[in-house]
């Protein structure tokens, strides 16, 4: 612990971020009620979309990384991701419009501020669905109108931060069961949030027996990079 502290400078992050909650930043950018009806309603009245401006609030107060966890609970706000039944129903009117409009409303609102030069903003999940409906292919049980977990291939968005504007890395089979062209590996794409935030993917941190360990054994996408 003294060997990282003393590589990374933890001390000074800690008290940075007991500044902040101590400030009253952090507690002030909870108040959404601030913020003007019409734009929260652009970001979508739901808990993902009010997470969404809360993020942008946060970075606004100083916050150096934000997390955005889409909620589990199957009927909150209808919009489980877990589609192993209605998936129809809720890609078209429930999780799917929630993600594009919450998402979106975040990409423009940093990008109209600035604050997204500066702001990574990565939107991933940790698996797919399976390419057929209706098939298990993980124990569950799925309806006909239902996928199953598929971690052989899926998508990530990533912007700001350098990142170019209305690019597409890689491409998938016709069915979307595995990467056909540049591939991306889940430490590649962390070695490319390393990259982007200015940290060297390759940098050595001890632990408390005072052992190296790299950030991320991954090389970063550069492609990715405007």
């Amino acid at each position: 612990i003294e060997a990282a502290t003393k590589d990374l400078s933890l001390d000074s992050y800690y008290n940075q971020a007991l500044n902040l909650i101590s400030s009253g930043r952090a507690r002030d950018a909870f108040a959404l009620d601030r913020e003007p009806a019409k734009l929260r309603d652009r970001y979508g009245r739901n808990t993902f979309g009010q997470s969404c401006l809360l993020a942008r609030r946060l970075l606004e107060a100083g916050t150096r990384v934000v997390e955005v966890i889409w909620p589990k609970v199957a009927n909150s706000d209808n919009h489980s991701w877990d589609h192993h039944v209605g998936l129809t129903q809720r890609m078209k009117n429930q999780s799917g419009p929630m993600l594009d409009q919450g998402l979106s409303a975040l990409f423009e609102d940093l990008d109209a501020t600035g604050l997204l030069d500066e702001t990574l903003v990565v939107a991933l999940g940790e698996f797919g669905r399976s390419p057929e409906k209706g098939v298990s292919t993980s124990g569950n049980g799925n309806s006909a109108d239902g996928r199953d977990h598929w971690p052989y291939c899926y998508t990530a968005v990533i912007g700001g931060a350098g990142i170019k504007r209305g690019y597409v890395h890689g491409k998938s089979d016709a069915t979307g069961s595995a990467p056909v062209e540049d591939p991306v590996h889940p430490m590649e794409l962390l070695a490319t949030i390393y990259h982007s935030v200015g940290i060297d993917p390759e940098t050595v941190v001890y632990n408390h027996l005072n052992q190296p360990r790299e950030l991320v054994k991954a090389k970063p996408v550069t492609k990715l990079f405007a």
